[in-house]
This record gives structure tokens, sequence and C-alpha cells, in this order.
């Protein structure tokens, strides 16, 4: 009897703090929702590299490492996935703000 107590208490235990970590981890919408088609304010939860290049060439003009915590703006756009803007990347005109080979808002939180 008081093995199965113990064996009820830790699987309660993990389903609890397993429904937990998805809730927070499902906080903000996914890399396909329209909710990223409007420019958001964000901060980088993880550090990524972001490139400047040129939107007709693809070719990068400048590339900048964002920290852990740094505020941008952010959008996802159909053709040059996400776009940034931001007061730590200087604009050059006739380039874009780019961070590439992120298909997901793991690097992201509000």
């Amino acid at each position: 009897m008081k093995r199965t107590k113990s064996w009820l208490l830790v699987g309660l235990t993990l389903l609890l703090t397993s429904t937990a970590a998805t809730s927070a981890s499902a906080s903000l919408p996914g890399y396909y929702s329209s909710y990223w088609y409007k420019t958001r304010t964000m901060h980088v939860k993880k550090a990524v590299t972001a490139y400047q290049i040129n939107p007709v060439t693809w070719k990068t003009h400048a590339k900048k490492h964002l920290k852990k915590g740094t505020k941008i703006r952010v959008a996802n756009t159909a053709n040059l996935s996400w776009t940034l803007k931001s007061s730590k990347l200087r604009t050059v005109h006739g380039y874009q703000w780019v961070v590439k080979k992120h298909y997901n808002t793991s690097w992201l939180r509000k």
C-alpha cells in the first residue's frame, strides 16, 4: 500500500511539472502564425546572429551577434523570414536585418 502511494505521488509530480513546462514554452504563437505579420517588440532569449542583407541578392553586408536580453522589434515576412529592427542594429539604405535558419520562436521572449 505504501509503495503504491509513493509511485502515485511520483507520477502525479511528473505530470504536473511536465504540463507547467509545456504551457510556459507555448506562450508565443508559432512561426507560421499571422501574429508575426505585424512588427512586435520582443527580447532575445538565446544568443543569435543577425545578418544585414541585400533583399534582392541575399548577399550579406554585415553581421552582428545579439546577446540574451537584447530588445528588438521583429516581424516574420514571407520572403525574408525574421526581419529585425533595433537601436543596436545600424540601418543602411537598401539593406535589411534578418535572422536566418530559425524557423521557430524558441529564441524569442516577450
